[in-house]
This record gives structure tokens, sequence and C-alpha cells, in this order.
């Protein structure tokens, strides 16, 4: 029984007959790996979509399947670099391909460059929702727990009924309280640091005045020595000594 051949397989030998007999088959590359990539078949799809990426013209989505099927197959790197090729691709949708950076940044845990990815695409559309939602976890990774619930917030607003609001309400509401206990004890800490600040300062005044004290008490006792040494230079007058 014969083995069934890939796709891709397929592709690439017809290729490289072209390329070895001359003959020209009408072989196209975005066609077939979009079918691939739809039909969930990421390590087949992806050579087909980067050669169709490599030709001038392209459909700019390329860039975001090619990056999407790379991001499957955990080629992490290689889908970053086909996601912000896109960026610069004309007609290229790039708020989803930044988004989608951020989405593969976030799963390698470099939440910091996840969210300025998420950032840019807010920058291109204010109302990008998926965006606030990704940059929201990003920060509640980075512990920007404040700008998170703004983002929560924005997100909820703009896409009220997203399936994942009651979860998102409840993470806000414990964000919320994690927020005001900080708060408090950055109080308290700063409190306690002015406490601690006039109490070395009433400490360095009491030993300064005892200082001072000290220092006087010195000073009195050395003159009194200093008049004390000077009378005993006159001698005594002996009235039984006078002439008479």
């Amino acid at each position: 029984m014969k083995k069934r051949v890939s796709c891709s397989r397929i592709a690439i030998l017809t290729v490289l007959f072209a390329a070895v007999s001359g003959v020209a088959f009408p072989l196209d590359f975005f066609a077939e790996g979009e079918r691939l990539f739809r039909e969930n078949k990421p390590s087949e799809a992806a050579p087909l979509l980067y050669q169709a990426s490599l030709a001038t013209g392209t459909n700019p989505i390329v860039f975001n399947y090619l990056g999407l099927c790379y991001k499957m197959v955990g080629k992490y790197d290689d889908a970053i670099s086909a996601f912000m090729k896109g960026t610069s691709a004309p007609g290229a949708d790039r708020k989803t391909l930044f988004y989608n950076a951020g989405q593969v940044y976030h799963v390698r845990e470099m939440y910091a460059e996840a969210e300025s990815m998420y950032s840019k695409a807010i920058e291109i559309d204010s109302s990008y929702a998926p965006a606030y939602l990704g940059r929201a976890n990003a920060r509640v990774k980075l512990e920007g727990f404040q700008k998170a619930v703004d983002d929560y917030q924005v997100y909820l607003m703009l896409n009220p009924a997203s399936w994942q609001k009651d979860s998102i309400r409840q993470l806000v509401t414990l964000l919320s309280g994690t927020i005001k206990e900080r708060e408090e004890a950055a109080q308290r800490a700063e409190a306690e640091r002015i406490a601690t600040e006039a109490e070395k300062k009433a400490a360095a005044e009491r030993y300064q005045k005892l200082l001072d004290e000290v220092s006087s008490s010195l000073q009195s006792v050395d003159e009194a020595s200093t008049r004390s040494a000077g009378s005993e230079n006159i001698e005594e007058y002996d009235e039984e000594g006078q002439l008479e």
C-alpha cells in the first residue's frame, strides 16, 4: 500500500521540478499556504506562506498567517519577525500584527515587550478591544495593577458582552483591594519614615544641646583655673613687715 504524500511535499516537489525542467507551473504559494493554514496544518503551510511573503505585491495578510503558523509550531522568534515585517507592508492590518506580536511575547513571558506591542496596536486603533485585554494581562504580570484595572475597564466598556466579563470584574475587584492595601502600606511606611526622621532630629538636637552644655561648663572651669593661677604670683602683704 502506497503512503500518501502531503500537500506541502507535493508543492515543494512541483517547485523543484519546475526549477530543474524549466517548465512553469501555476503554483499559487499564498492560496495553497492559506488553505493549509485554515486546515490547521501550520508546519506545512509555513514554507509556502514564507515563499508568498517574498513576492512583490503579495496579499499583506500573508504575514499574519505566517506569523501565526510559526507561533503554533513554537518558532516564536520567527513569528515575531513575520509580524513585524508585516507592519511595513502596504495595506497591512498593522494593529492586528502588533497585537499578535504582543501575544507571542506574552507566551514567552516577556511582558514588557508584550505591553509595548499592545500599546502600538491601541495607538493605531483606540477602540481595538483585544489589545486592551492583552495589555491589562501583561500589566498584571508586571504588577502595574492600577493601569491593568484601567485597561480592563476600557475593555469591558468596548466589549460589554464578553464571555469573560464576570471573571474580569472579579479580578478588577481583587486588584482594587490589592491597590488599596498597597496605598495604606505606603502611607504607614511614610508615617513611620517621618516619625523616624523626627526622632533622629530630636536626638541630634538633644546631643547638640548636651555637647554645648558640656563645652560651656569646660570653658567656665578653664577660666576659673586661669584666675586661680594668676593670684598665686601676688606676694602676701605683711603688715608686720612694714617699715616704721
